[in-house]
Formats: C-alpha cells, structure tokens, sequence
C-alpha cells in the first residue's frame, strides 16, 4: 500500500502546457468521434443486454414447460400403471430396474434446442 501512494505523489504533471500554441485546454474535447464511438458502445450494450434477457426467459419458459409436462404424465398414471399405460398382470411382481410410479424415466430431453 505504501508502495501504491508513493507512486501515485511521484508522477506529477508537466509544468508546462504540450498544447498547440493557441489552443486552450477548454477547447479540447472529444470530438465527433468520440460521440460516435461512445454511442456504438451503449447500442451494442444494449443489444447484448436484450439478448440475454431473451435467452435467459427462453431458457426458464423451457425449464417450466419440462416440469409441467412431468407433473402431467406422472398424475395420469395411477400407481400400479406402468409409463406405456398397461395395467399389470394380477399377482405379476414389477421388475426392479423398471422407474417405479412418479419418477422420470431415462428418455431423455423431448424438446427441441
């Protein structure tokens, strides 16, 4: 930290003015240009932001329209029915490795990216 402040108190400015001779410094600005650099860099902020919120809405739209469709296939199925929607056999014993009512099943994603 000492350091830092040293620094900063030895770079001290020219004593005498590097303007052009007739040229005061309230007269320079950045221009034209740099109005125009300026407004290119907020338009292209402002583009960026638009896009990300779009993706980032398309992104949970999905993730509640994933959920929803599980929550409706798991409350159409009644507890002994399998993911087709056959009923059992009477006294058949489910298999172990089968989802059991409720849980996802190993499909995988059903909606396009």
């Amino acid at each position: 930290m000492n350091f830092l402040y040293s620094l900063a108190l030895a770079v001290t400015p020219a004593p005498d003015s590097t303007l052009a001779p007739g040229v005061d410094e309230k007269d320079v600005t950045p221009g034209l240009l740099g109005f125009i650099f300026t407004l290119v860099l907020a338009l292209a902020i402002i583009f960026l932001i638009r896009d990300m919120t779009k993706r980032i809405r398309r992104v949970r739209y999905r993730e509640q329209a994933a959920q929803a469709l599980a929550e409706r296939e798991a409350g159409m199925q009644a507890p002994g029915e399998s993911a087709d929607g056959a009923k059992p056999a009477p006294g058949s014993v489910p298999s172990p490795d089968a989802p059991a009512a409720g849980e996802p099943s190993d499909t995988g994603n059903t909606f396009p990216r």
